[in-house]
């Protein structure tokens, strides 16, 4: 088919089945942050399938009497085929160590909120994966028109096929330290690659002019890292949990003028990694304050400055919240959705933003 270059129809189909891609995926970090937070992650323990059904049941009596090591076979069956092929590609060491976990031997009960949690956030990642599809369909029929676009489409498609084949790994590794974080990466990278898609034809906010506007790219690397060091304190928290060690007084501060100090987070039994990303925010809040300021004093444009450094504030405020009350539920979700948010948004400034030669100190 013979398309205009300059056809604005089947642009504008493009750009409304790409920000579909990419709301979905973002959506994606929600309903993973619930997932976690209310242990969920296991809450079908194959995959894709939900207890050998198209949906999840709402009663384990629905289930066969023996259906705990019904899926337990099914879990090691996968664990076998999985660290064989780590061995044939050199990992002898992390397969002994997958190997040698005791949790991933145990079975899994059934728990029905549980299991409709992790079902609901497969259904949104299968509905990733078809708006993905038109995306890359699109780019494919009207070639002339999404050129390079294509390499970025299509390099997001495969990061959603690796992470859709990662989930399956999780859920077979029994959320095995290192494979969830490797999990939430995957999906930035994915959201990334569809961003850049859209932008590469068309910028998906509006482009703007800032002074030292380069920077931007090393405050998107820095959050980055930030969002990778969370991942894995997280880990860390279930590691403690775990062990029965999530849970300290020995930092506690007396309430009230009385002895009495309330329980918090065990951050001393967390290694220096989690020391990095529990400060590193105060850094990031007083460089985008202090270019707040300076956008501010020679006219420029403050507003990408100041959702930056709002952004960066709730997030220390959320992080103390984290320690104090012990990582509840609610923190966490709202913790991953705003790093998600500051870190995309980041992204899109880094991309929209023109240079100028001005520029201020």
């Amino acid at each position: 088919m013979s398309v205009s270059i300059d056809n604005p129809v089947i642009v504008k189909i493009y750009r409304r089945i790409g920000l579909l891609t990419c709301s979905s995926v973002f959506l994606l970090f929600l309903l993973g942050s619930l997932v976690r937070a209310t242990g969920s992650g296991m809450g079908c323990p194959d995959w894709p399938m939900c207890f050998g059904q198209l949906a999840p049941p709402f009663s384990a009596s629905e289930l066969p009497a023996d259906y705990e090591q019904i899926f337990l076979k099914k879990r090691v069956k996968k664990l076998e085929r999985f660290t064989s092929t780590l061995e044939k590609i050199g990992l002898k060491e992390k397969a002994e160590q997958i190997r040698n976990e005791k949790s991933l031997y145990k079975p899994e009960a059934f728990h029905p909120v549980k299991a409709w949690i992790e079902y609901i956030n497969r259904l949104f990642g299968a509905l990733s994966g078809l708006f993905a599809v038109a995306f890359f369909g699109i780019a494919i029929c009207w070639f002339k028109i999404f050129g390079r676009a294509r390499i970025w489409m299509l390099l997001g498609f495969v990061f959603l096929i690796l992470n859709a084949w990662l989930g399956s790994l999780v859920v077979a590794t029994n959320l095995l330290p290192g494979m969830v974080s490797l999990h939430f990466v995957l999906a930035f990278l994915c959201l990334f690659a569809f961003i850049k898609a859209l932008h590469v034809i068309q910028p998906v906010i509006p482009t703007f002019t800032a002074r030292n506007a380069g920077i931007l790219k090393w405050v998107w690397i820095i959050l980055f890292v930030e969002v990778i060091l969370g991942t894995w304190s997280r880990e860390q928290v279930d590691a403690l949990k775990a062990f029965g060690g999530l849970v300290s007084k020995d930092m506690g501060i007396p309430i009230g003028g009385m002895s009495v100090y309330p329980e918090i987070l065990n951050v001393m039994g967390m290694d220096g990694l989690f020391a990095i990303h529990r400060y590193l925010p105060v850094l990031i809040l007083l460089y985008t304050g202090y270019q707040y300021i300076q956008s501010r004093r020679f006219d420029d444009n403050h507003i990408p400055w100041q959702w930056l450094s709002l952004f960066a504030f709730a997030q220390i405020g959320l992080g103390v919240l984290h320690i104090w009350l012990v990582v509840p539920a609610w923190v966490q979700v709202g913790h991953v959705l705003l790093g998600s948010a500051i870190l995309t948004y980041s992204f899109l400034l880094m991309l929209s933003v023109n240079k100028t030669n001005e520029k201020y100190i």
